[in-house]
């Protein structure tokens, strides 16, 4: 009988994909409430924020750092962190 890599672990294997470390907070006009999305890479985080304001979707867009809760961007605040304090 062949056995396939993992069958009988006792534990799950590790995540493939590594853990998200920032929110975007998306507040929109009723009806469509507010969002909110993770991302591993403050890059796409803050690119996400940036483009949704563009665009006119949101009312206001706040990217939050998870670990410790900073917000390092929020144009309605005047946050918005430069790249190495991320």
């Amino acid at each position: 009988m062949t056995r396939l890599t993992g069958q009988g672990r006792k534990t799950p294997p590790p995540p493939i994909w590594p853990e998200d470390r920032y929110e975007v907070l998306c507040e929109r006009d009723e009806p469509h409430g507010s969002t909110r999305d993770r991302y591993h890479f403050p890059g796409h985080a803050v690119r996400s924020a940036r483009d949704l304001e563009t665009a006119g979707l949101a009312r206001r867009v706040r990217v939050v750092r998870l670990s410790d809760g900073v917000v390092i961007y929020d144009r309605v605040d005047g946050v918005d962190l430069p790249a190495d304090e991320w």
